[in-house]
């Protein structure tokens, strides 16, 4: 498999997204548009991931199966693929299999009726195979088992309900036995590809015998967290490509996926991946509806093919009962192909074997619409102008609160963004974030130093601004130095320039605490730090909860230098814990000063979301994509849900791109929109959006 290949920077300019006429914006250093992602091989669009796993205490599996059936159900229900199984987490087979067990239950070769139906109706159809978590294999292989360090392992007790059960791929026994297992399944069946779940270690480190082994053997330290999460790294690289070798042997050019590649150090993985599929499911408590987007910004970064993988449950897998509407599927469907990725839905089949119609008539309708949109989602790569920065030892998993809040708020101010590891060339982006928790050593603040200096702009947030292991402020070129965290939490932000409508002046509570740094010439203070009169405690106290306001500070709670802009408090956690409309209009408005001219706005709701792609084929042109989450009233103990949309009118988007002809085309609606031209920006209003809109530009 080719590594990806080395990007070029694509020269843009933007649009403002506070501007409030149509006039013309500075223009932007640079926007990215990765040539790889606009030449990536054709894949299918609509992917069904179909779990089958069954315990022993199943008496019976695949009594109602009937393979024409089965086909027909898929193919009326618009799938273009499935992914089937060849072995589950219970450790059972679902074929003859020479290794076993076979399911007890099953009496037929399961998976061969499958493949044979899909490939009679031309459905891709990829064959699954649990790896790490198979309760037979713990059960008659302990000592493959991962340990923890208290010499546990994560088998769970004799009064609870089995789960994960975590072998170790540093033993050569089990993964020798996974390579035996993918040469019997690939070569039997003439499957699209093999598609492997749980092929990581889990928590990122085990202290097993042949683990300790191999780290006493090179004279490290086991107990050492960070030679942990390396070593996990290399075996998990070696264990991919052991995979991934077996296969191409066995069967030359078919694909080979991986389950939860969404950690970091996935650059060093990557080669041995021919697609990666995102587990994430939004109405899933592990989830939620900002996962997908942070990880797919992360993932599309390394030149593969991706798919968001939500599901038909109302929450999460094996919820047997749970059904979404359409309407939920639809736009939940919309958000992924938005961020330039395929759909993969969710459902498990009953053990009969027989498809619920129920839910085939649902997936149906919104796969229908993916259908029809396919025209102008194949070879559509992402148009971005910012990078945030994310990091972690490797293999540690993405969707902290901070990077969590960060991207709702990214998204919901229309930035166009990916999300890349600080050694990555962010350098080719516009504007480069730094989330609070980002640690920046002298190599990383060098380099943003430089960047800025050519142009660049900034966005840091919190302690980001801080040079790891110290106290000092790699800020002080641009006036702004640390003086140390506050001691109140919470602080307070005190506007001192206008990004607050109408409303008086007003002492807005900073719930997780700020960080204190002093802004001096060329820095300006947009919003000062205010302070209690003391820290909430059982010795000092009054009324319900904190202490009111009492004094404004000599410190900054957001300052702007030049095109470096300081939140002095850490944004993305406030926004993901707090969602308080003042981090928004703050952030909006240095925005404004630091990227004065953003790649599209829209008078659209906060609620919906706002996305650009481009296409060089069949012709080159842009696509703004507008996603209409519309939500239902919830409450504190079920998820949101987005079943009955409020269709959005007269929607103005505006496009800083040079297009030709005198309109757009909205592609769902079927309307031609006369453009709006003014100082290299192109507007359109659109009458209605129900769900989704993509609005199609010709690129000169």
């Amino acid at each position: 498999m080719a590594k990806p290949s080395r990007r070029e920077i694509i020269q843009l300019t933007a649009l403002s997204a506070t501007a409030p006429s149509l006039t013309a914006a500075p223009a932007a250093s640079g926007i990215w548009i990765d040539p790889k992602l606009l030449s990536l091989p054709a894949r299918p669009w609509r992917k069904i991931h179909l779990d089958f796993h069954n315990s022993a205490h199943i008496p019976r599996i695949g009594e109602k199966f009937n393979a024409n059936e089965f086909g027909d159900t898929l193919l009326k229900a618009n799938v273009d693929s499935v992914v089937v199984f060849a072995k589950d987490m219970h450790g059972y087979f679902y074929y003859p299999s020479k290794y076993g067990p076979v399911h007890p239950g099953l009496n037929f070769d399961l998976l061969g009726a499958q493949v044979e139906a899909c490939r009679a109706r031309k459905i891709a159809v990829y064959a699954y195979h649990c790896t790490t978590w198979d309760n037979y294999l713990a059960e008659h292989h302990p000592e493959w088992l991962v340990f923890k360090r208290d010499r546990t392992t994560y088998l769970p007790k004799f009064d609870q309900t089995p789960g994960w059960t975590a072998l170790c791929i540093a033993q050569e026994g089990f993964v020798g036995l996974m390579e035996a297992h993918t040469r019997e399944f690939v070569s039997r069946y003439p499957i699209d590809g093999a598609w492997y779940d749980m092929p990581y270690p889990i928590a990122g480190e085990c202290f097993c015998e042949e683990c300790l082994s191999q780290l006493r053997g090179r004279g490290l330290d086991p107990m050492n967290t960070e030679v942990q999460r390396r070593h996990k790294q290399e075996l998990e690289r070696n264990f991919l490509r052991r995979l991934y070798d077996t296969v191409q042997a066995v069967r030359p050019g078919c694909q080979v996926d991986f389950n939860n590649q969404a950690a970091f150090g996935l650059k060093d993985r990557a080669q041995w991946m021919d697609n990666i599929d995102l587990e994430a499911l939004p109405s899933a408590a592990q989830w939620g509806y900002y996962f997908f987007p942070l990880v797919t910004r992360y993932v599309r970064t390394m030149g593969v093919s991706a798919y968001g993988m939500t599901g038909r449950f109302k929450a999460s897998w094996a919820d047997f009962g749970g059904l979404k509407l359409p309407a939920q599927l639809d736009v939940e469907c919309a958000s992924i192909v938005a961020n330039a990725a395929r759909c993969d839905i969710g459902d498990q089949m009953p053990p009969s074997g027989k498809l619920d119609a129920a839910v085939y008539h649902v997936i149906g309708k919104s796969y229908g619409r993916i259908k029809a949109l396919e025209p102008y989602l194949e070879g559509a790569a992402p148009v971005t102008e910012a990078a945030m920065l994310v990091s972690g030892l490797p293999i540690d998993r993405l969707g902290q609160s901070h990077e969590l809040g960060m991207v709702k708020l990214l998204t919901e101010c229309r930035v166009q963004f990916d999300c890349v590891e600080p050694d990555a060339p962010w350098e080719r982006y516009s504007l480069v974030i730094l989330p609070d928790q980002l640690a920046v050593n002298a190599a990383l603040a060098e380099r943003l130093v430089a960047y800025a200096s050519k142009g660049g702009a900034l966005l840091v947030a919190g302690t980001a601004g801080l040079l790891a292991g110290t106290k000092d402020s790699w800020l002080s070129p641009y006036g702004l130095t640390a003086a140390g965290p506050s001691p109140f939490k919470p602080a307070y932000l005190l506007p001192k320039e206008s990004f607050t409508g109408d409303i008086p002046a007003y002492e807005y509570a900073l719930y997780e605490g700020s960080h204190q740094y002093r802004a001096a010439a060329p820095a300006r203070v947009v919003a000062q730090l205010g302070e209690p009169l003391f820290q909430r405690s059982p010795q000092h106290f009054t009324s319900h909860a904190q202490t009111p306001f009492d004094h404004a500070t000599e410190y900054a709670a957001v300052a702007v230098s030049g095109r470096v802009g300081l939140f002095a408090y850490p944004l993305g956690l406030h926004y993901f814990t707090q969602g308080y409309w003042i981090d928004r209009a703050a952030l909006k408005h240095v925005l404004a000063s630091i990227l004065p001219g953003q790649l599209v706005s829209s008078n659209a709701p906060v609620s919906s979301e706002v996305t650009v792609t481009f296409q060089q084929k069949p012709r080159p042109r842009y696509l703004v994509h507008i996603v209409n989450w519309s939500a239902n009233r919830g409450t504190p103990r079920h998820p949101v849900f987005h079943e009955e949309p409020v269709t959005l009118t007269d929607i103005t988007v505006r496009l800083r791109r040079p297009v030709t002809g005198g309109a757009a085309r909205a592609v769902v609606s079927g309307l031609s929109l006369p453009l709006r031209r003014a100082g290299g920006v192109v507007e359109v209003t659109v009458p209605r959006v129900p769900l989704h809109e993509v609005l199609v530009f010709e690129a000169e």
